[in-house]
């Protein structure tokens, strides 16, 4: 029942945005705050048996607010919600893998590619953990920086994917310290990074 919930706040969300980009705001404002009842109700409704309420809660009452508000606002702060949930979860992929007595991802991603590693190359990966830990943490933060000290209205941007092409600046900055910093070692190529990946999301 979650599960419907979810799948409908999102449904809402996408079709929300594909009717603003054909200049219906308004209705697309709407279809949101609809979606986002119902998926509250289905929420609530599950949260109920589990005694738990607080999700359901949120959303139904998100809801009713954006009823109230300019439709403008509204796709606007979904917008945000979205960008920061992508962000915060990419965040959160990377960082909690580095706590005490965990393995850091990038360097269960190498060992998945290479198996063994040699200190240098475990030292590394522990360090690009990190680094994307950063970056990810700096996305999040990117928009409201744009906002304050960048051109008008270039924040909007960043939300509507502009900040995917630093992902690709990071990838290709990434590559060259790698070779620089790793001598003598059959690196991987994107394809097999991928793949790795891919394998530890299926687990």
């Amino acid at each position: 029942m979650r599960l419907a919930g979810i799948i409908m706040l999102f449904v809402a969300s996408i079709g929300a945005h594909v009717l603003s980009g054909m200049g219906l705001e308004a209705p697309a404002a709407r279809w949101l705050v609809t979606g986002q009842a119902m998926a509250g109700c289905v929420l609530l409704a599950a949260s109920v048996m589990r005694g738990r309420v607080a999700w359901g809660v949120c959303l139904v009452l998100l809801a009713a607010l954006g009823y109230a508000l300019p439709p403008g606002f509204v796709l606007l702060a979904d917008s945000v919600v979205l960008y920061g949930l992508l962000q915060g979860a990419l965040l959160l992929l990377f960082a909690r893998t580095l706590r005490p007595g965990r393995e850091p991802l990038v360097t269960m991603l190498a060992r998945q590619v290479h198996g063994a590693l040699r200190p240098d190359v475990l030292l590394y990966t522990r360090q690009l953990t990190w680094a994307w830990s950063l970056f990810f943490a700096a996305q999040m933060l990117l928009p409201a920086l744009v906002a304050l000290v960048g051109p008008a209205g270039w924040w909007r941007a960043v939300l509507y994917g502009a900040s995917m092409p630093l992902v690709l600046v990071m990838f290709a900055v990434e590559a060259g310290v790698r070779r620089w910093r790793i001598r003598n070692f059959d690196h991987a190529t994107i394809m097999e990074s991928v793949r790795a990946f891919n394998n530890r999301a299926r687990r």
